[in-house]
């Protein structure tokens, strides 16, 4: 038959030559080397020798694998398997996930902030907490400044109150001592109490006590009216010398003759009219009242003489009967009397203002400090600040 006529191949033998798998292979120096597989059909198969019971197998060692000449067409087929080992021993590529790696960046930044916020924020609370105390003790000091400054001002006012208390005083005496206390108005003007509110601004009173407070700015409402009433005095002084220095001139009790009534027989039931004096008769008037008697009109205008009545008819054409002025003065005080009394009683009040008025004991009234003493207690009370 034609197929027997081919001739017959050896493979085995050709493969040794070419040093493929039919090849004697050199013994392996370790037990992992000299376990290979078979390439294909049937090949010489060498299996590696058992390994010794209770020891440990050694690892593979790096044999070099035998080479094949790229020309043969079998050498495709056997290199992949021979660089098998090769391949292992190769760098491994490792593939990363960016956007964990994005994220994981993000966390750490997102971190990396709230911690910086954190020392921020402590670093601002103790700069915060420093600042406070700082500023607490300056302003501690400020109030223990005020306080002591504002006790300096008080001891300043109560002196000016003890020299305008003993001022008045002794102007009311000289009143009622009927002399005009000429200098008093001057002195009085220059006797001002410094001590209004502005006294209060720009201080700081957190170490003050409230009761000190509240009687600090009771003080000083007081003071200022006491100073209206000084400017009352001072006023009324000026524009009261003249009459009140003649009213004072005369005698105590005695008063000037200025009003009569006129009785007429044409005036309805017998009635009368007040008319006053054109010149008053002074009661140490060596003449006496004068049968005459020059009266300002009360029905008309000018002046009309009248006689003074002195018999129990009344003349046809009217005539004067003289009013005696203590009478008069009860019912209708003088406008001098009437300044006089106003002069005197504001007087005893701005006295009254500065001294302390003791309370009436039968129905247990606590006595009210003047301003002298006030203005002393607080200084005390200001100075223990600290």
């Amino acid at each position: 038959m034609p197929e027997d006529r081919k001739p017959k191949i050896d493979l085995k033998s050709r493969l040794q030559k070419m040093g493929g798998p039919g090849a004697p292979a050199p013994l392996p120096t370790t037990a992992s080397t000299s376990a290979r597989p078979p390439l294909y059909g049937r090949g010489a198969v060498q299996s590696a020798p058992p390994a010794v019971q209770g020891l440990p197998r050694p690892p593979p060692s790096a044999a070099p694998a035998p080479v094949l000449d790229p020309s043969n067409p079998l050498a495709a087929l056997v290199q992949p398997s021979l660089s098998a080992p090769a391949q292992m021993a190769r760098a491994q590529r490792i593939e990363v996930d960016e956007e964990a790696i994005h994220r994981a960046r993000g966390g750490a930044r997102k971190q990396g902030v709230v911690i910086g916020l954190v020392i921020a924020v402590g670093a601002a609370l103790l700069a915060y907490m420093g600042g406070t105390a700082q500023s607490a003790g300056a302003a501690r000091t400020q109030s223990i400044n005020d306080a002591h400054s504002l006790a300096r001002d008080l001891l300043v006012a109560k002196t000016s109150l003890e020299q305008l208390k003993a001022k008045v005083a002794e102007g009311a005496d000289s009143i009622n001592n009927r002399k005009f206390p000429a200098s008093l108005a001057q002195s009085l003007s220059a006797a001002n109490v410094d001590f209004a509110g502005d006294k209060l601004f720009g201080r700081r009173f957190s170490g003050v006590p409230a009761e000190t407070s509240r009687n600090l700015f009771d003080f000083i409402t007081r003071v200022q009216g006491l100073n209206d009433k000084r400017e009352l005095v001072v006023a009324l002084l000026n524009k009261l010398q003249k009459p009140i220095t003649e009213e004072l001139a005369r005698p105590p009790g005695q008063l000037p003759i200025g009003y009569v009534a006129i009785v007429d027989k044409d005036i309805v039931n017998g009635g009368a009219r007040i008319a006053s004096l054109v010149a008053p008769i002074a009661p140490d008037d060596k003449n006496g009242v004068p049968n005459e008697l020059l009266v300002v009109n009360p029905i008309g205008s000018g002046n009309v003489k009248l006689p003074r009545l002195t018999s129990d008819k009344i003349p046809k054409d009217g005539a004067a009967i003289p009013i005696v002025p203590t009478s008069y003065d009860k019912v209708c005080p003088s406008k001098e009397r009437g300044q006089v009394a106003q002069l005197v009683s504001t007087m005893n009040s701005l006295v009254n203002d500065i001294t302390t008025q003791r309370g009436d004991q039968t129905i247990v009234e606590d006595s009210k400090p003047g301003l002298a003493e006030l203005a002393g207690k607080l200084a005390d009370e200001l100075n223990k600040v600290n």
